[in-house]
């Protein structure tokens, strides 16, 4: 049976800046010995973990190692081109696949946070204007997510998460939680 690429990415609640990629690819090439990993963002820089001189990230062990973690590769929610290549020992190219990410669990975890405020004290959603900025930013998250599935919009998802980012960054201002 012909290989069938594809991957998934998650991120685990408490650790936003990782990202977690499985490979889900069907099927058998025996050509294939390695993947790379292509995250480029928005602003077209191309995000890796801490020490790595390329542009990417090497995925060994194929077809055995089917899940990898990238730490620290985020500081932020963000908007991304994402490319897996599966190679063979020469590193030829013998398949690739492209997906349009949006890694938001910097704001996600927050949004969390909020509920679990709320849930301490009701009371808080009437106060220093807490609910309408946290509906902003669950409608900024949302339009994000929104812009690259129906779009593949990355730059206009951008936007949206920088605007949650700027709610998230600012809530000592925007949140009464000590209320």
């Amino acid at each position: 049976m012909a290989l069938t690429v594809n991957f998934s990415t998650s991120q685990t609640p408490g650790s936003p800046g990782d990202i977690i990629f499985t490979d889900t690819s069907t099927g058998s090439d025996g050509s294939v010995t390695q993947r790379r990993i292509y995250i480029q963002s928005a602003a077209g820089d191309y995000l890796v973990e801490s020490g790595t001189s390329t542009q990417y990230e090497v995925w060994s062990g194929f077809p055995g190692t089917t899940t990898i973690t990238l730490e620290d590769i985020l500081e932020q929610d963000t908007a991304a081109r994402v490319v897996v290549q599966w190679l063979d020992v020469s590193n030829n190219v013998l398949y690739d696949k492209t997906q349009y990410i949006g890694f938001t669990a910097y704001n996600e975890d927050f949004d969390y946070e909020l509920t679990q405020n709320v849930a301490a004290n009701p009371l808080l959603v009437d106060d220093n204007n807490f609910w309408q900025n946290k509906l902003k930013l669950r409608t900024d998250i949302e339009s994000g997510n929104n812009a690259i599935e129906r779009a593949s919009d990355i730059a206009a998802a951008q936007q949206c998460y920088d605007r949650a980012t700027y709610l998230r960054e600012n809530s000592q201002y925007l949140f009464n939680a000590n209320a």
